[in-house]
């Protein structure tokens, strides 16, 4: 009894063994993002790092020999650091909804919340009075617009934020941001 028992152990250890080197060496290397990328912000090299995952696992995420088909391109979604870059998360550019106008506006940290902007907030474009003047005797024009992608310019010290307008005010919007008088309000709920 005792010698089937050993022989009954040394079988089971034998199957675990050979279970658990097959898993360890069937893996997959993938692609992860090491930074949380905002939507609509473009992929660098310096963005992607490398996981590896058993090779039996479903997963669509691109394989780290295609790292190439992932720089260059922009986030589809909000990817947290440590995400999987799959082809779904990353493409060539966002896609505006029929019947939408995208609307670039300029603006200062002082003409914006200092709170962070990403895809999908809700916002209001302001009118603003000329610099040094008066404040408005009555409620200024507003328009609203969720924002579409924000980018800042290091260069100019701006951030460039795309805003998702309709196309009957479009033009106001663009006409306002060209002048500069305009500041943007993120409201709660957002």
């Amino acid at each position: 009894m005792l010698i089937a028992a050993g022989i009954a152990l040394a079988v089971v250890g034998g199957l675990g063994s050979w279970y658990f080197f097959t898993t360890v060496g069937n893996t997959t290397t993938v692609l992860t993002v090491t930074k949380d990328i905002p939507r609509g912000q473009q992929i660098t090299a310096q963005d992607l790092g490398t996981l590896q995952i058993a090779g039996d696992q479903a997963t669509n995420a691109l394989k780290a020999s295609q790292s190439q088909e992932a720089i260059g391109e922009v986030a589809m979604v909000d990817l947290p650091a440590g995400s999987l870059v799959t082809s779904s998360t990353v493409g060539k550019s966002l896609v505006v909804a029929d019947g939408d106008s995208i609307v670039g506006v300029a603006l200062t940290s002082a003409q914006m919340p200092s709170q962070t902007l990403v895809a999908g907030d809700k916002v209001r474009l302001v009118d603003t009075p000329i610099a040094q003047g008066e404040p408005p005797a009555t409620t200024p024009q507003t328009f609203t617009a969720t924002v579409f992608s924000v980018r800042q310019d290091t260069q100019n010290n701006r951030w460039i934020i795309d805003l998702v307008v309709s196309p009957e005010k479009a033009p106001d919007i663009a006409a306002r941001a060209a002048t500069g008088r305009v500041a943007l309000v993120l409201d709660a709920g957002n």
